[in-house]
């Protein structure tokens, strides 16, 4: 490279000199030899000279150009140049590899050029994403152009309540000095989809005191048709003006509003604002006394649910209930298992066992009568035998902490129901049947005024084991294999 003539053309371009500095950049260097910076500077040069192609095969040379480290720029300079040249495709391209480079200082402006070329194809979704990433690109010193951009692609994608909170992020971050109408415009379209009419009306009368904005025509439409329901609405029922704050024309940031000063919001990472983000959402619960209105809403459940658990008490009612307790005592006689904890904790152990000895094995119970009070209850459990006959009891209950235990099991004769088996149960001269089930009754529950008309001693003994019942079974069933 010719220093000198490099030199020379970057003097050119200084004082505004932009075809003179075009033609010595392109002969600072042969063209053969890769000359990135030469090439960047006289891409440049063209642009401003509005040469648009030639100043894109520029910035193609200097990308060419291996050592120049500046591709990032390079990509986004020739984005721009194939969208002033009519390429959008070569341009789409372009930005995309801009994105892509990670060394790019200032990436916000390549996405901002992707987005414009999505948004004008009518990829609504595409261009929205990338004006997020240009607004959080903490490199963007001005991210209301990417914001109010964003806003009018949720518009599009019919997500106006999103709309509305870009719009007006991107008016807190404009100067006093800025245009605001873009911004408040777009507010105004949100509040109208929203069904906001005087806010909207609102929104639309800021961004017609912006003398530097000029409405679109479907923006012109509607801010007519806002003010046109406005004003009618104010015919039947008139309100009174308040003034309006020029940068929260709606008095919905308050204190909140971020001051146009503080530029720490551009030096944050993507990671650091969600959690800002999240510290400010902390902020506004607090103000808006949510942890309060959480805690009365859980305080008053919590009153409720305990008054209806200290009613369902006082009823009778109980986990475990009285059916699970009567249940699962005759499934713990049946599988041979513990069944103290069904039992009331005041008996003592041989009254434990009588009562045990009195439940039969294999037995189905079922409450057919329940008569419930706070401390205690007495049911009518009907009990269907292992070999088809049934037996009812009378069996009581006292509370266990907020369930019931069995204090006491005794054999019901006021209904006989019992219906004798094929097998295993006799019949006295009463008529009431006696089963031989293992452990069907107590000794002294099964009495016979008459002579008994089979042997009546495997019935009338004590209960028998499970481990004697084949040869009980088979005692009783002798009378009837007549």
């Amino acid at each position: 490279m010719d220093v000198q003539i490099f030199e020379q053309a970057r003097a050119a371009y200084q004082s505004g000199d932009f075809a003179g500095a075009a033609q010595m950049f392109s002969a600072s260097h042969d063209t053969a030899e890769p000359a990135g910076e030469a090439e960047h500077l006289r891409g440049n040069s063209l642009m401003r000279l509005g040469r648009y192609q030639e100043a894109a095969e520029a910035y193609g040379q200097a990308l060419q150009d291996a050592s120049y480290a500046k591709r990032g720029a390079l990509f986004t300079n020739q984005g721009k140049a194939y969208v002033a040249a009519g390429n959008p495709a070569l341009a789409k391209a372009a930005f995309m590899h801009a994105t892509e480079d990670a060394s790019y200082a200032t990436p916000y402006k390549a996405h901002l050029g992707l987005g414009d070329i999505n948004f004008a194809e009518g990829n609504t979704t595409e261009a929205g994403v990338a004006y997020r990433h240009a607004a959080i690109d903490g490199s963007n010193p001005a991210p209301a152009l990417a914001l109010t951009k964003l806003g009018s692609c949720f518009l599009l994608l019919n997500r106006p309540q999103d709309a509305l909170e870009s719009f007006r992020t991107a008016s807190d971050f404009m100067g006093a000095n800025e245009g605001h109408g873009a911004a408040f415009a777009g507010m105004g379209m949100a509040q109208f989809a929203l069904g906001k009419i005087r806010e909207a009306a609102e929104a639309f009368d800021q961004a017609a005191s912006d003398a530097s904005y000029q409405f679109t025509p479907e923006q012109a439409q509607t801010a007519q048709q806002v003010h046109d329901m406005q004003a009618a609405k104010n015919a039947l029922a008139p309100q009174p003006q308040t003034g309006i704050d020029p940068l929260d024309p709606l008095g919905q940031s308050g204190a909140f509003m971020p001051d146009p000063s503080d530029t720490g919001f551009f030096t944050l990472t993507e990671s650091e604002m969600i959690q800002q983000d999240r510290r400010d959402q902390k902020v506004r619960r607090r103000h808006r006394h949510v942890g309060l209105k959480i805690f009365l809403t859980f305080f008053v459940l919590l009153l409720l649910a305990a008054g209806g658990l200290a009613f369902a008490y006082t009823q009778g009612i109980g986990y475990p209930s009285q059916q699970d307790v009567v249940s699962n005592l005759f499934n713990a006689v049946t599988d041979g298992t513990d069944t103290n904890a069904y039992l009331a904790p005041g008996l003592t152990e041989e009254a434990k066992r009588v009562l045990v000895s009195s439940i039969p094995v294999g037995a189905t119970p079922s409450i057919e009568g329940l008569d419930r009070s706070m401390t205690s209850s007495t049911a009518t459990v009907k009990a269907t035998l292992s070999r088809g006959g049934t037996q009812n009891y009378r069996v009581d209950f006292v509370r266990s902490g907020i369930g019931w235990t069995v204090s006491n099991i005794i054999l019901d004769f006021g209904d006989t129901n019992a219906t004798p088996a094929s097998s295993g149960s006799t019949l006295s001269s009463e008529g009431t049947s006696t089963s031989t089930e293992p452990n069907s009754a107590p000794a002294h529950a099964a009495t016979t005024e008459a002579t008994p008309t089979t042997d009546m001693s495997s019935s009338t003994a004590a209960p028998t084991s499970p481990d004697t019942a084949s040869s009980t079974s088979e005692t009783a069933d002798t009378p009837h294999t007549n």
